[in-house]
């Protein structure tokens, strides 16, 4: 029987929780967006009809930034 590619890199991984194929392609969307891809390629690669899908993705990220940005006190 043959294993399926995502579960193979997922056994190799060391990974022992179970990931959803949503869950990889929500994780490659946030790391692709995270190392600068832009949005619209990564739209085409997730194949969303609409930009403004994906762009959940990047907002996260923008949130997450602003979060981090907020920790720094100049005090």
């Amino acid at each position: 029987m043959t294993q399926h590619p995502l579960k193979k890199w997922i056994k190799q991984a060391g990974i022992q929780k179970h990931i959803s194929f949503h869950c990889f392609r929500h994780s490659y969307a946030v790391i692709q967006i995270s190392l600068g891809t832009d949005i619209y390629t990564v739209s085409k690669m997730l194949t969303h009809k609409n930009v403004s899908t994906t762009q959940i993705y990047a907002d996260l990220i923008n949130t997450k930034k602003r979060e981090t940005a907020n920790k720094i006190s100049l005090k």
